[in-house]
């Protein structure tokens, strides 16, 4: 069985119905499935961007998933990452600073052995086990 962590883009896609999320859980039904707290914040705001914010359906929307809070351990593991881009002549302080959510996604899938789903392959291949869907 495979630990899956959903990105905030399958999240998104998730819940207008996509086709793509639905085939890959389809797929996947046998495998474990979580999201970050920094997952659900995103959609939250997206949420109350729209005018659209609801806790309790927010919550009914994705009882179905753990929620992993950010914990030290996976703090840890994203400052790494992160002290790696910090170093890499390839990134300013500027556009490290503009992923540090990502890094924190990545963080828990390192720390927690899970692999990410999300449409943005590039923000976390560097660091951790992705697909697409």
């Amino acid at each position: 069985m495979t630990r899956y962590l959903l990105d905030t883009t399958f999240l998104i896609d998730y819940l207008a119905g996509d086709g793509d999320v639905q085939r890959f859980l389809e797929t996947h039904e046998d495998d474990e499935f979580a999201t970050t707290a920094m997952n659900y914040k995103e959609v939250a705001v997206g949420w109350r961007l729209d005018d659209a914010f609801d806790p309790e359906r927010l919550a009914a929307a994705f009882a179905w998933l753990d929620v992993v809070p950010i914990a030290s351990e996976h703090a840890l593991a994203a400052s790494a990452f992160e002290a790696d881009l910090y170093r890499s002549d390839e990134h300013t302080r500027r556009a490290v600073d503009a992923v540090t959510a990502d890094l924190l996604i990545a963080g828990v899938a390192d720390a927690e052995g899970m692999t990410v789903v999300t449409r943005n392959v590039d923000d976390f291949e560097p660091f951790v086990p992705v697909v697409a869907y």
